[in-house]
């Protein structure tokens, strides 16, 4: 917690402002990081589109192994894309709550999930986008000042801890749902770049020219390629040559790449 926020604080604490205004600003603080991560998804969705486009052009160009760099880039993108767009949904929800209370009360009862929900929230955005991450830690901190300075008011009912815990896990959860559809929504299905490993791999040509083979591995299989006339199982490749599809695979594409086998 910085300086600034410790000092408000205190200030605070001399000089209370009215519940419902101390409520409204919260909400206002929060709204304001809302906003912020909406500007981050849009951006995540721009690079996202720029990503597509280029693994799109590199299949185009049976470039595999590019295609496959931004494939995985672009996958990483949409791992962040669904945290941010899974935090705005529950700050949304936050702020609609705070409205609730605002207007209603009980605010011990109310103020619970709401700040299991931030700090949640916060852990979870927390290495993505830390300064909305601080704040809202601060906007917790006021909230949790709120909570107690109110408690006594609100101590002769008794407190559903526990119901309070599984209201914030259930909005956590399907926050996480809807975040998962909108995103399909959003972001195309990235194409599959993988090669056949069972079936056989459509080799039109094995030249016949020399050259040297970067590796022994190269080497055998294009001579497995050859033995086999252009007609070849990547598993059974694997199998026989002692190694794993994938090393097959990344074998046959450089060798494509060199011109020594054509790849329908």
């Amino acid at each position: 917690m910085g300086a600034f926020s410790f000092i408000r604080r205190v200030e605070d604490r001399l000089h209370p402002e009215p519940l419902k205004e101390r409520i409204a600003h919260a909400s206002f603080r929060l709204q304001s990081q809302l906003e912020k991560l909406d500007h981050m998804y849009s951006r995540l969705q721009q690079r996202d589109r720029e990503l597509f486009q280029r693994c799109i052009g590199a299949q185009v160009s049976k470039d595999l192994a590019h295609a496959k760099i931004y494939a995985n880039e672009s996958a990483e993108i949409r791992k962040i894309a669904k945290v941010v767009l899974g935090s705005q949904l529950a700050l949304e929800k936050v702020i609609l709550r705070l409205e609730t209370v605002e207007e209603f009360g009980n605010i011990m009862v109310q103020m619970a999930p709401v700040m299991s929900i931030v700090k949640e929230t916060t852990s979870k955005i927390a290495g993505i986008v830390p300064q909305v991450a601080t704040e809202l830690e601060e906007v917790n901190d006021t909230l949790a000042d709120l909570t107690s300075e109110t408690t006594t008011e609100v101590m002769t009912t008794d407190l559903p801890i526990e119901a309070t815990d599984n209201e914030a896990k259930k909005v956590l959860e399907e926050t996480g749902l809807i975040a998962e559809q909108r995103l399909r929504d959003h972001f195309p299905d990235l194409p599959s770049l993988e090669m056949p490993t069972t079936g056989a791999v459509p080799i039109t040509e094995v030249t016949t020219t020399s050259g040297k083979f970067n590796g022994g591995l190269q080497e055998q299989v294009y001579q497995y390629a050859r033995q086999h006339e252009g007609q070849m199982s990547i598993h059974t490749c694997a199998k026989d040559l002692g190694t794993s599809p994938e090393a097959i695979q990344t074998v046959l594409e450089r060798l494509r790449e060199t011109g020594k086998i054509v790849i329908e």
